[in-house]
């Protein structure tokens, strides 16, 4: 029997030899950016080829750029300071009356207050509030004494003679407290040195005992007040002071 000598593409129909050429050429636009691809391609195809290849990055990009612009915007202009930031330390006031003390005093004042009780020194109350007195966030503290004690030591406070109005510092004269500062300036090279509590005493607390407003929403139990040493806001610091003992 006689080989049949025709080839394999004599048996195909046209259609289907135009389907093989099809698949045996190199892609129209093989090495060409998707850029290039999405330009030449008719409109009918742009839409698909655009979900496909540059939906998800351009989501993305927009996402960052988002962010980018918030941080930005953040850090060129920051949150309007409070007029007046009082730190309490180690619960000296009962859970929730540093709100209720805030809400009047912002009130009174006609400004933004914040009165923040969560400085726990058991927890991280003490780094907290190092950090923020360190960025000049907090104007006046309020603490226990053995840890009023502890702050005026690292320097922490200012000399209230020096800081309040002379009429003011007179009529609370009764309640001023002494504590030894900081004073680096005898320092040893010993590793454990330090100026911690060696200052002199200078009245940096005021017992807080009679201050009348406070005991509205504090317990009995004996704080003191001091006003930090890099407060901008010295004016607002005294008026607070003063409002407590009215």
């Amino acid at each position: 029997m006689a080989a049949d000598k025709h080839s394999p593409d004599d048996r195909l129909t046209e259609s289907q030899r135009a389907a093989v050429d099809s698949l045996t050429q190199a892609p129209q636009y093989a090495g060409r950016s998707k850029l290039y691809v999405f330009a030449k391609l008719p409109m009918r195809q742009k839409a698909t080829y655009f979900r496909e290849h540059f939906l998800i990055p351009c989501i993305a990009a927009v996402i960052v750029i988002a962010l980018c612009t918030f941080v930005i915007v953040r850090f060129v202009s920051p949150r309007e300071r409070p007029a007046l930031y009082a730190a309490v330390v180690d619960s000296t006031l009962p859970l929730g009356e540093s709100t209720k003390l805030q809400e009047q005093y912002t009130k009174t004042l006609g400004k933004d207050v914040v009165i923040d009780d969560y400085f726990d020194t058991k927890k991280d109350g003490l780094s907290k509030l190092q950090t923020m007195i360190s960025s000049e966030q907090i104007d006046v503290v309020i603490a226990p004494p053995q840890v009023f004690r502890e702050l005026a030591g690292y320097g922490y406070f200012t000399n209230l003679k020096s800081t309040l109005p002379a009429d003011e510092y007179g009529d609370l004269h009764a309640y001023v407290e002494d504590f030894h500062g900081f004073d680096d300036s005898a320092l040893s090279d010993d590793v454990y040195d330090s100026g911690t509590g060696k200052g002199k005493a200078e009245p940096y607390g005021l017992r807080l005992d009679d201050a009348k407003r406070l005991h509205d929403f504090a317990t009995d139990d004996a704080a003191l007040i001091g006003v930090v040493a890099n407060t901008k806001q010295t004016d607002n610091a005294q008026r607070f002071i003063e409002y407590l003992y009215r």
